[in-house]
């Protein structure tokens, strides 16, 4: 690991972790980031990666937040027009799938989070910057 890339390498670790820890290390992580920016020490490579872990994590956080609203609402307003308004079991077992509809999209995003993460320490240990000129970097388009 360069000397360079220390600080960095905590952001990354952090940002890894932040699907399991609440989003408390995520956290965390963009405030170091953005301090590590605005102190303006790093190299242009380690600060396309802090821009990238901020980036990401907005992101995910933006993805968690519409999973989360969308998943409530709709099962709510389904147990809700059974209980209510028409009572229907075919409605009442949709109403009961929803959150393990939600729960799949979740694990997904979260496998992806955890493939961004490591594929950006790969790019970092290659001393590439990271890019963001087309959507989520699932793939190395620098070879």
């Amino acid at each position: 690991m360069q000397q360079q890339h220390k600080g960095i390498w905590v952001a990354y670790i952090l940002s890894l972790f932040t699907p399991f820890t609440l989003l408390i290390s995520g956290v965390i992580a963009i405030v170091y980031a953005g301090y590590r920016l605005d102190k303006g020490e790093d190299t242009d490579v380690v600060n396309s990666h802090y821009y990238g872990l901020i980036r990401t994590f907005f992101l995910n956080l933006t993805f968690f937040v519409v999973l989360i609203v969308t998943v409530a609402t709709s099962n709510g307003l389904l147990k809700g027009v059974t209980h209510y308004w028409y009572k229907a079991t075919w409605l009442d077992q949709i109403a009961n799938v929803i959150p393990y509809i939600g729960m799949v999209f979740a694990a997904i995003a979260i496998l992806v989070w955890i493939v961004r993460m490591f594929k950006g320490m790969d790019m970092l240990k290659r001393n590439i910057p990271m890019t963001f000129d087309k959507g989520p970097q699932l793939i190395d388009t620098t070879q």
